[in-house]
């Protein structure tokens, strides 16, 4: 009887040892291997005005991008990019494929990622990363974008070499969540080819802007400027785009909201909502591609 007794608790502990903690080890290992050979350049608006002469699809494709935030006539609705660009605090990283769903394509966006935390800190305030895709092979609606983008953060997951942050809920309809990724709380903005209404969403190249949420907390540390650039941001949406403004743009972790939908906003307004309620399930699933 005892030797039964051994033997069950020996196969019990040893089945333990197959948790949830060692499948995320394991994932972290694949992902840093993944990563490490990936060399990347990121590059500010004088690197990419250095690197690609007039004519390439980068350069065109950032003068696209610039454009809307320098217009004079029509103001871009963030004005802290239009602020970060003008600072060169704006950092940009070009894509090979639009395919962003892709594992090596996402390998690249992620290990850009990477390489921008390591200089995040001495980039200024009004700071981002963005990511920008090579002009569209295929027309895509705005859904089939919106399902790309989600892909795109799906391989993100698979890829991040570090914990999901403990403090953060799994789950994507939270109000509490945000994407993370190298244990950093951060904001993605997408413009797409797509967009038609939402005027301050469209861009000719899918652009992924990525920036970390901390600098919110610098920028609007002050409550009552806060609420302030709030209400003037929101009243630039108003006039920018062609549609009243979507009612999933709210504070961070309000009763009833959930970051998740303000990421990639549709160009109607219904609710943009998450096609995973796990990022981790998710990419579970997607790394048996």
């Amino acid at each position: 009887m005892e030797l039964l007794l051994i033997l069950f608790l020996t196969h019990a502990l040893g089945q333990r040892s197959w948790t949830p903690q060692s499948s995320e080890r394991s994932r972290i290992a694949k992902a840093t291997r993944a990563l490490e050979p990936i060399k990347v350049e990121l590059l500010d608006r004088y690197g990419v005005e250095a690197a690609y002469a007039p004519g390439t699809w980068q350069r065109k494709a950032y003068e696209d991008f610039i454009s809307a935030l320098v217009n004079k006539e029509k103001t871009f609705p963030c004005i802290y990019g239009t602020k970060g660009y003008k600072a060169n605090e704006i950092d940009f990283f070009f894509l090979d494929s639009e395919n962003v769903s892709d594992l090596d394509t996402a390998k690249f966006g992620a290990k850009a990622i990477l390489e921008y935390h390591k200089i995040l800190r001495h980039r200024g305030r009004n700071v981002s990363l963005v990511l920008i895709c090579p002009p569209p092979t295929v027309e895509r609606s705005v859904d089939e974008y919106h399902e790309l983008f989600w892909s795109f953060l799906k391989r993100l997951r698979q890829l991040d070499p570090k914990p999901w942050p403990a403090h953060i809920p799994h789950d994507t309809f939270h109000q509490k969540w945000c994407m993370n990724f190298d244990e950093t709380e951060a904001f993605f903005a997408v413009q797409s080819p797509a967009h038609r209404q939402r005027l301050s969403r469209y861009a000719p190249n899918l652009a992924m802007v990525y920036q970390p949420r901390y600098i919110f907390d610098i920028i609007f540390k002050d409550t009552h400027y806060r609420e302030s650039a709030t209400k003037t941001v929101r009243g630039l949406i108003d006039k920018y785009d062609k549609i009243p403004r979507s009612p999933d743009i709210s504070d961070y972790a309000l009763d009833g909201t959930t970051e998740s939908r303000q990421y990639f906003l549709l160009d109607k307004n219904e609710p943009a909502q998450c096609p995973y309620t796990s990022l981790d399930k998710a990419a579970a699933e997607k790394a048996s591609d």
